[in-house]
């Protein structure tokens, strides 16, 4: 069956078209430029790869001198919304041509009053995401999308394509379950992909811990945008996917209680309190240097959680977290703050810094119990940071510096905790200041990817 959005289902649905913005993605600034957003169309490299939403390429990797303009305003193509509910029915919701949004079931049963109700909810999120990627400048808003209640609509998916000068500009690719969040961005200025594992929820904290690991993680990110010349529009967007896909539901949320009493306050304090999840970003990789063109402006960068509990009971259980980052960037910078780049075939134009960023951090977390006691509690953070900067003077490289900054630190956190347990709080007091306790415990271990901040 098909109906408009103005069907029986009572959807009401926003008529503002956003097929016709005219700024769908983030432009690709040229690494190291100090300028910010900019509204400008956005541009496209040259056709010769084709990059698929599973990651593949074909093709070879062209030389990229500069990104040529997009000449017409980018158009949603193909923007569906795939909805399958809980009691078994298909429901798909498309972008038509006006701006509206079109509904398509597959039988003529109406929809349940709660099914009515939560597609009616999608809808708007359909929009709003497809609006939001419209918008100058870009912006992320799956938030509505990612919060979708499993126990009346069991998966999501949205598939859409941003097309100009019937050129493919932009796709994304999203999908929500009981057990998975994903979504995967590709568009000129590069790609991203987060993903989110919600099939263990008794490793979730509680929003607190959850808002104070996922501000720990932005900051991260801050730190290797700022280390790797990364895009701004498009790291902005990588960070917004990460929030929302991660937002805090917790154990206050229903719909993510613990599903086992094997965890208690003290091992909660030491995990993270996110669900596992793997998040990458790689910018569009250029070659502004047409003198060399084996010197490339590139940012990628990848982040990752993997939580594991083992035992045969409570009693005898065991616990690990391992987080790590990896950054790979590249960029080109000139000799001087005052001094303008301006790279050509010209030698007398090769005055100039070029950079390379290898970087990789691990935070490694391991608790044990032998007979309900805890008989370890142990965290090994690492943080590896290596700078290599050239430098060319007419043309010749006069310098080559490569800067190591390695840190490694182990804590032994078994003898405080078990001084927690030989003093449990009495009185009101005593728990809040328990509480403040466990959460510092919380935010100081989590992941720090700079060396420095390893004392």
């Amino acid at each position: 069956m098909t109906i408009s959005s103005s069907s029986a289902l009572g959807l009401a649905v926003p008529s503002t078209p956003v097929r016709n913005s005219t700024a769908a993605i983030p432009s690709a600034t040229p690494t190291g430029s100090s300028s910010g957003l900019s509204a400008a169309p956005a541009v496209a490299p040259a056709p010769s790869v084709i990059v698929t939403l599973s990651g593949a390429t074909t093709g070879p990797v062209p030389i990229v001198y500069g990104l040529p303009p997009i000449k017409a305003a980018p158009t949603w193509q193909d923007a569906t919304l795939a909805i399958k509910t809980a009691s078994g029915r298909s429901v798909t919701l498309s972008l038509k041509d006006d701006g509206s949004v079109g509904i398509t079931t597959d039988g003529d049963a109406a929809l349940g009053d709660a099914e009515t109700a939560a597609v009616a909810k999608l809808s708007t999120a359909f929009k709003s995401a497809l609006e939001g990627m419209a918008s100058a400048p870009p912006r992320l808003d799956i938030a509505g999308l990612a919060q979708v209640d499993t126990s009346i609509l069991s998966s999501v998916h949205l598939t859409a394509q941003a097309v100009s000068d019937n050129q493919a500009i932009q796709t994304i690719d999203f999908n929500a379950d009981a057990t998975t969040r994903a979504v995967t961005i590709d568009g000129l200025a590069g790609k991203i992909d987060v993903s989110v594992d919600l099939s263990s929820p008794a490793i979730a904290g509680s929003k607190t811990q959850q808002a104070s690991a996922i501000a720990n993680i932005l900051k991260q990110f801050d730190q290797a945008a700022s280390r790797g010349h990364a895009n701004p529009a498009l790291m902005s967007m990588f960070k917004d996917a990460f929030t929302q896909m991660s937002a805090p539901g917790g154990l206050d949320t229903p719909s993510l209680t613990r599903s086992s009493s094997w965890l208690n306050d003290t091992d909660h304090a030491l995990l993270s309190g996110l669900a596992d999840f793997t998040a990458s970003i790689t910018q569009t990789a250029t070659t502004p240097n047409p003198y060399r063109s084996n010197e490339h402006d590139a940012f990628s960068f990848q982040a990752s959680q993997r939580t594991q509990v083992s035992g045969r009971n409570a009693a005898e259980r065991g616990m690990s977290q391992v987080t790590t980052t990896q950054l790979h960037a590249s960029f080109h910078s000139a000799p001087s703050p005052d001094a303008t780049l301006n790279l050509t075939d010209d030698p007398k134009s090769q005055n100039y810094y070029f950079t390379q960023i290898a970087d990789d951090a691990q935070s490694n977390l391991s608790i044990g119990y032998r007979k309900g006691q805890l008989v370890k509690a142990s965290l090994t953070q690492t943080a590896n940071q290596s700078t290599e900067r050239l430098k060319y003077v007419m043309g010749q490289k006069v310098e080559d510096v490569t800067t190591p900054l390695r840190k490694s630190q182990q804590r032994d956190l078994l003898p405080l905790l078990q001084e927690m347990e030989r003093h449990p709080p009495q009185t009101p007091r005593e728990r809040d200041a328990r509480t403040r306790d466990l959460a510092s415990l919380h935010d100081s271990v989590l992941l720090r990817t700079d060396p420095v901040a390893l004392a």
